[in-house]
């Protein structure tokens, strides 16, 4: 978990933008705020079952996810304060944390519903769910949700980070690893 001073923290939004940002966690809540009830959950929930059980419970294998009110500042309306060029099409947000957690977002997603949180049911977030600011991309896997945000670049192209080539790919029948694959699918669980 990164311990953050939110005195000391900022958001630098930078690369395709015509004016490149830098902003304290009061400059953010100074933009109009929505409040969006969203679902997370973690890319690998109920993949340690692959092989058959591995922990004594259902929660410790399938309960790696959450419902909850996050309240911040649609990323779109960060994006348009910075100015997007004509050829954004991807941004590689980055968390504060030690392995400065990246990861490839197309452009439609960020304008579409993500945003920029602070608070999570009515109260700051805690360090563990990002303090002070987290991105938060509805119906998208856990891991894309970067936490401790503290960059946004803006590119025209993926990044190709490790946990894009490495580590977030799904392994397909054929042996082939599909890689930007971000919406979870559906599944169920039956216990006792």
């Amino acid at each position: 978990i990164a311990e953050i001073d939110p005195t000391e923290h900022r958001l630098m939004i930078h690369g395709l933008v015509e004016k490149p940002l830098m902003l304290t966690l009061e400059d953010i809540k100074r933009f109009p705020r929505v409040n969006r009830i969203a679902f997370l959950e973690c890319a690998a929930n109920s993949g340690m079952e692959w092989k058959g059980a591995q922990l004594n419970g259902c929660q410790f294998t399938h309960g790696m996810i959450h419902c909850v009110m996050y309240t911040g500042v649609p990323l779109k309306r960060l994006l348009e304060e910075a100015g997007l060029r004509t050829n954004a099409k991807w941004l590689l947000p980055e968390g504060a944390d030690a392995s400065a957690m990246t990861r490839s977002v197309p452009i439609e997603k960020a304008l579409d519903d993500a945003i920029v949180a602070f608070a999570m049911n009515g109260e700051a977030l805690y360090p563990e769910h990002g303090y002070p600011l987290r991105l938060v991309l509805p119906g998208w896997q856990g891991n894309m949700w970067v936490k401790w945000l503290r960059r946004i670049k803006v590119g025209d192209e993926p990044w190709h980070t490790r946990e894009e080539t490495s580590k977030y790919t799904a392994l397909m029948p054929d042996g082939q690893a599909r890689r930007f694959t971000w919406a979870m699918d559906a599944k169920s669980v039956i216990t006792s």
